[in-house]
């Protein structure tokens, strides 16, 4: 075999051995591993309707408004959260019925809770409250 033949050959071969990841000399490159990547969709918040204060009362507007109300009458107690399995609920003759609960800590004489029942009538920047019933529970 002459000289240039074999250089030919001894390159095809290592060309081969190259693609065959045989090579010597340098490792082979490894092989990409997956990751993981973690991506997280931002979703803007929507805006809440633009209320006015001369808007009629909502059930959370009635009992916010039975909250505040009924402060003076039970100052120390801490208020229950509003639950929306039980919103405030308007009555045939148009006024909102709300219910707010505060716990009593501790307990006495075996209430643990005491329910205020607000009637209330008005708008949202100035509820009026019609009646109120408190009841120990």
């Amino acid at each position: 075999m002459t000289s240039t033949k074999w250089v030919a050959t001894a390159a095809a071969g290592a060309a081969v051995l190259a693609l065959a990841g045989c090579a010597g000399g340098a490792a082979p490159a490894a092989s990409p591993q997956p990751t993981a990547t973690v991506t997280s969709t931002v979703t803007a918040t929507p805006a809440l309707a633009a209320t006015s204060p001369d808007d009629p009362l909502d059930a959370l507007t009635a009992w916010t408004a039975c909250n505040v109300l009924s402060q003076s009458k039970v100052p120390d107690m801490k208020l229950y959260p509003y639950d929306p399995a039980h919103p405030a609920e308007q009555q045939p003759d148009g006024t909102w019925r709300a219910i707010a609960g505060y716990a009593i800590e501790p307990p006495v004489e075996g209430a643990k809770s005491v329910i205020i029942i607000c009637d209330l009538k008005g708008t949202r920047g100035a509820p009026e409250l019609v009646h109120v019933t408190m009841k120990d529970i």
